[in-house]
């Protein structure tokens, strides 16, 4: 098996203009549309594990998800994080499921933290434990965000299900971990309170907005747009309030961006891909290199930038693309054209 050269991640001002250029690579590739990148992969998520006990409405884990349930290994996951070092700087340590069930969560944060990558996680506060906080605390935890969709127990548990009915019990959760970071006096992990606005919850947004701008230690509150990951199921789309963008302005970025791993390896293009349905390779017989330079990856890359989707099951009815006018003279200008909604998280404060 090829391994990436220089892979091994140095200390100090070098690490970082290492991944600065990259990252510069990768953009000036997607602007030319180019096949093959100048830059090296960067990844996004890792997958820790697919279980997770919630029922959330929006997810299409809880009815469409057929690919088996695991845990990802020690060996796997310390080997990725070699690998991606070099030129990631961050990665989020979920995909579709929830992270705090995995029984190696805190050795892999520290693991990434001592390989010079950040780590942030979402989670849901009704699965943290006193043990657990501790955990995500003492680790080196970047950045948490919690998402709670609802003020009270029926819309709680209408969005994420019946483990998410306790609404008082995650708060107390919530406030044990935001004491447990004071009495460290530690800053880490950044707090993020986060609510899914959607149809059945939006009747409860200004009051869950005014309640948790004045709870004490949340660093940030947040109301994250709607996303309909590959558009294909209709119960999902009838929720989302608002019409999303056509989803041929842009050029998705993603395929010359950045990757995602699910928790046995295997590698696929976005965060939207729930179920494998676009493989680009898999890390137990090849690099993480070896399959960003790969015949699918620049395959992939082809279709989105001929436009010729309708054979790509994941990208083909997907409204939620990111990117910014390609092809340009006057790149890198045309970045600030960059279409980030609904996609990125924002602090939506003027919710109807």
């Amino acid at each position: 098996m090829e391994t990436a050269s220089g892979l091994a991640a140095d200390g100090g001002v070098g690490r970082r203009l290492r991944r600065v250029l990259n990252d510069e690579l990768n953009q000036w590739s997607y602007n030319r549309q180019a096949l093959a990148t100048l830059g090296e992969p960067v990844v996004f998520q890792i997958e820790l594990t697919n279980h997770c006990p919630m029922a959330c409405v929006m997810c299409p884990r809880t009815k469409s998800m057929t690919r088996p349930l695991g845990y990802m290994d020690e060996a796997l996951f310390q080997r990725i994080i070699r690998e991606m070092s070099a030129y990631t700087s961050k990665v989020f340590l979920h995909h579709f499921g929830d992270s705090l069930v995995h029984p190696g969560l805190g050795p892999f944060i520290r693991y990434a933290r001592d390989h010079g990558v950040k780590s942030y996680l979402s989670t849901n506060p009704a699965l943290l434990t006193e043990s657990r906080s501790k955990e995500l605390v003492d680790s080196g935890l970047h950045e948490l965000v919690l998402s709670l969709d609802g003020l009270t127990p029926d819309t709680s548990a209408a969005v994420r299900g019946k483990a998410a009915r306790n609404v008082l019990d995650a708060e107390r959760k919530i406030a044990w971990l935001v004491e447990y970071r004071h009495e460290r006096q530690a800053k880490r992990p950044y707090l993020i309170m986060q609510f899914v606005r959607q149809q059945m919850n939006q009747h409860e947004t200004r009051e869950w907005l005014a309640k948790w701008t004045a709870a004490p230690g949340i660093d940030a509150v947040k109301v994250k747009s709607y996303v309909a990951w590959d558009g294909q199921d209709a119960r999902i789309n009838a929720l989302r309030i608002s019409t999303s963008a056509s989803p041929d302005a842009v050029v998705c970025d993603k395929p010359w961006t950045s990757v995602t791993i699910l928790w046995d390896g295997r590698v696929v293009p976005c965060c939207f891909d729930y179920d494998g349905k676009c493989l680009l390779g898999d890390l137990r017989e090849a690099s993480l290199r070896e399959i960003w330079r790969g015949a699918r990856m620049q395959a992939l890359r082809r279709a989105h930038r001929d436009g010729a989707l309708c054979g790509v099951d994941l990208c083909a009815r997907c409204t939620d693309k990111e990117g910014y006018p390609v092809g340009k003279w006057y790149y890198p200008l045309n970045r600030l054209f960059l279409c980030r909604t609904p996609l990125a998280d924002r602090d939506d404060r003027e919710c109807p």
